[in-house]
């Protein structure tokens, strides 16, 4: 359990650090579009009204990256035999 438990934590850190690192460098970036005129990645591009989702390039970008982080973090913390 303990095992779990500490795979958990390793997953859930990766995936909060790069979440935070990619939600800067998408900012950045979305700042640096929209400033040269260019189209945005922070506009809604993936609509479905009646579940209440409304997402944009830079978001699935951030959820991608997030769970890859995740995963990444969980198998590469498993143990070694």
């Amino acid at each position: 359990m303990a095992l779990v438990l500490r795979r958990l934590i390793i997953s859930i850190s990766a995936a909060v650090v790069v979440a935070i690192i990619a939600a800067i460098a998408l900012a950045i970036l979305d700042l640096y579009l929209s400033g040269h005129n260019y189209a945005e990645i922070g506009k809604e591009s993936i609509s479905w009204p009646a579940a209440g989702v409304h997402l944009s390039i830079a978001d699935v970008i951030l959820l991608v990256l997030a769970f890859a982080a995740a995963g990444a973090g969980w198998v590469l913390s498993r143990p070694r035999s």
